[in-house]
């Protein structure tokens, strides 16, 4: 039995550079379910009343929560699908207000300039609104694409981007941009099935992993990354269910 050795230690400090990773089949999908399966259950102990309060956090969460579903509702069948059922919000518990997300200075992606200083959360606050809204696609492209180029180079989202996106300025431990870009990658997987992107979102979730469940809980809606594994999982799993040797199942 072999261990999933990139969400160990703090992959904030110590970024992992998966480089020439060598191919160990099933029984690496099998360490990767059994390290995610870890950290859902880990997360389901922390009580939501103790977590992110932040309103337009939680909005976000409930808005993605339900576009993500009308991508997985017809993938699998009612018993596999509960678990992520069970993570989207309908029944009022984080109402959805979409006003509230629209009135928090959410500046229009179509407003960024590329020779210009790109503010990392203004981007990723855009990008996601963008992608919720059905925005227009080329330009969620161009800019994920480039927070994907920068991230894969130094396993890092900064603060800032000087002009032509080039290396990173400020902070590059602000726990939230994670979450926001990862969010960001899996609804952009989900629309398109590109594996460039579900390659750069497991590397996020297993920095996200990496970190304490109280840094997290504080930064983030806890709940969120939940959804966001969870949607992993489900992807990962639609991928190799032609292996043989993967024999995870969800139930």
């Amino acid at each position: 039995m072999i261990n999933y050795e990139y969400t160990e230690g703090n992959r904030l400090d110590s970024p992992h550079k998966y480089m020439y990773t060598p191919y160990q089949g099933g029984d690496f999908l099998d360490a990767y379910f059994r390290d995610r399966s870890k950290y859902l259950k880990r997360f389901e102990q922390v009580k939501k009343i103790e977590g992110c309060q932040n309103k337009v956090d939680l909005s976000i969460h409930s808005k993605a929560a339900i576009v993500l579903n009308s991508f997985f509702d017809r993938k699998f069948s009612d018993k596999i699908y509960e678990p992520l059922k069970s993570l989207i919000d309908l029944d009022g518990r984080v109402k959805l207000d979409s006003q509230l997300v629209h009135k928090t200075n959410i500046i229009a992606l179509s407003s960024f300039d590329i020779s210009g200083n790109i503010n990392s959360e203004n981007l990723l606050r855009s990008l996601l609104d963008a992608q919720l809204d059905k925005g227009n696609k080329s330009l969620i492209k161009f800019w994920l694409d480039l927070l994907v180029q920068r991230f894969e180079v130094t396993k890092k989202i900064y603060e800032s981007y000087p002009a032509d996106f080039r290396k990173g300025e400020g902070r590059s431990d602000i726990v939230r941009f994670y979450w926001l870009f990862a969010l960001s990658l899996v609804l952009f997987y989900c629309g398109t099935r590109n594996i460039k992107y579900l390659s750069s979102l497991l590397k996020v979730t297993d920095l996200l992993c990496s970190l304490g469940k109280r840094s997290l809980n504080k930064n983030i809606p806890i709940q969120s990354l939940s959804l966001i594994i969870l949607v992993e999982m489900l992807s990962v799993k639609l991928l190799s269910k032609t292996i043989k040797e993967v024999g995870f199942e969800f139930a």
